[in-house]
C-alpha cells in the first residue's frame, strides 16, 4: 500500500474546510486553486476527498500530473518534487479535504482482509421479524500486515506527520498494490489505533512490522 501520514497542506494557506478531517466540511473553490506552502517540501502524492467533479490537475514547478477521481484515497505522481506551491485545477466545484506530501510504499503480506460494516442497529422482534435501524451508515475496513518492511524513512515520516495522526486525522491510502484481490484501491481511513501506535522489531537491521487496521471515514 501506499499511505500519506505527514500531510504537508495542514501548514498552507488552504481554507480550514480543506484541513479539516471531515470530508463532509467541504469549501467551493474557484479553479485554478493556487496553495502556497509554509516552505519548501518534497511532494510525491496528493490525496483528494470528498469532490464532486470527475478529474483533477496538479500542477507543479509548471509540471501538470492528470487524475481521475476514483475514490477518496492517494494519487501518485511519477517522481518527487520539491516545492513551496501547487496549483489544482478541476471540474469540481467543491472539495471536502486536500492533503499532500511523501507517500511512502509498505509492502503487505499476501493475505488480506477487507470487510463491510454498518452502524445500523435493526431489531429482531419476539415474532422473528427485523425492524429496520434507522439512521447510520455503510463503510469499509481492511486488515493488512506488513511484516519488517518499515524503514527508518517511514518511521521519519509517521514521527513528522504524528501531530495530526495522534489527532485522529483520517489517512489518504492507496492500494492499488492489493486490489488485484481485493475490491477497492483508494481509501481514506483511520487506523484503529493511531492514537498509541506500536512496532515490532525481531532483527538486527532497521525494520519495524505493523497489523494495519483501517476503518473509512467520510
Amino acid at each position: 500500500m501506499k499511505i500519506l501520514f505527514n500531510d504537508i497542506l495542514q501548514y498552507s494557506d488552504l481554507p480550514k474546510e480543506l484541513k479539516s478531517p471531515a470530508l463532509s466540511e467541504t469549501s467551493y473553490i474557484d479553479v485554478p486553486l493556487t496553495i502556497i506552502l509554509d516552505k519548501n517540501r518534497n511532494i510525491n502524492s496528493i490525496g483528494i476527498g470528498n469532490i464532486n467533479g470527475t478529474y483533477f490537475v496538479v500542477t507543479i514547478n509548471g509540471e501538470s500530473f492528470n487524475f481521475n477521481f476514483a475514490g477518496n484515497g492517494l494519487y501518485l505522481f511519477n517522481k518527487t518534487i520539491n516545492t513551496n506551491h501547487i496549483i489544482i485545477s478541476t471540474d469540481a466545484t467543491f472539495i471536502g479535504r486536500i492533503g499532500a506530501g511523501l507517500g511512502v510504499h509498505i509492502p503487505t503480506s499476501i493475505a488480506k482482509e477487507p470487510m463491510f460494516a454498518s452502524t445500523s442497529e435493526p431489531r429482531t422482534t419476539l415474532s422473528g421479524q427485523i425492524i429496520p435501524g434507522v439512521g447510520g451508515y455503510n463503510y469499509r475496513m481492511i486488515s493488512l500486515d506488513s511484516r519488517y518492511k518499515i524503514t527508518k524513512q517511514i518511521m521519519e515520516e509517521i514521527q513528522e506527520g504524528y501531530k495530526y495522526i495522534g489527532m485522529g486525522y483520517p489517512f489518504f491510502i492507496d492500494l492499488t498494490d492489493e486490489s488485484y484481490k481485493i475490491p477497492f484501491n483508494k481509501l481514506y481511513a483511520t487506523e484503529r489505533n493511531q492514537r498509541r501506535m506500536s512496532f515490532e522489531s525481531g532483527i538486527i537491521k532497521y525494520l519495524y512490522s505493523r497489523r494495519w487496521e483501517f476503518e473509512e471515514r467520510f
